[in-house]
């Protein structure tokens, strides 16, 4: 196998996404770098969610924010800065777990429908990993 050299995104180079975030953000690696992972970071604004209620089972569209799921899809963030809340509806029932900066959440294949929300007053950072990547 031919080696390869690592490969350097610029924040500009990355796909600024909008639309249906609390925020903005940039998808830096996806499906035209790696066919195997895909990673972003969001800045969310207080009040908001980086991706509101949504499953991982279809596409999920909104304003302009288009997101097709691949089979098997996972999901990690990691809270670089800020606090929040992490919601998932759970047979018909609304649960919630406390997260803050350091903390990583794992969305497994087949995740029940949830979201992000800071709920905080100040803004919350939080860079993202998916696999494989969404399209």
């Amino acid at each position: 196998m031919q080696k390869k050299q690592p490969v350097l995104i610029k924040p500009e180079e990355g796909k600024r996404l909008t639309g249906a975030l609390g925020g903005y953000g940039r998808r830096m690696l996806n499906h035209t770098h790696s066919n195997k992972l895909c990673m972003g970071i969001l800045y969310v604004d207080p009040g908001k969610s980086p991706h509101r209620w949504h499953s991982h089972e279809e596409r999920d569209s909104n304003e302009g924010f288009v997101v097709t799921y691949p089979e098997g899809f996972e999901e990690a963030y990691f809270i670089v800065q800020g606090k929040g809340v992490l919601q998932w509806r759970e047979n018909g029932e609304l649960r919630e777990k406390r997260v803050e900066t350091g903390d990583v959440i794992h969305f497994p294949p087949d995740v029940y429908e949830h979201q992000l929300l800071n709920d905080q007053e100040t803004p919350m950072t939080v860079v993202y990993a998916t696999a494989p990547p969404v399209v």
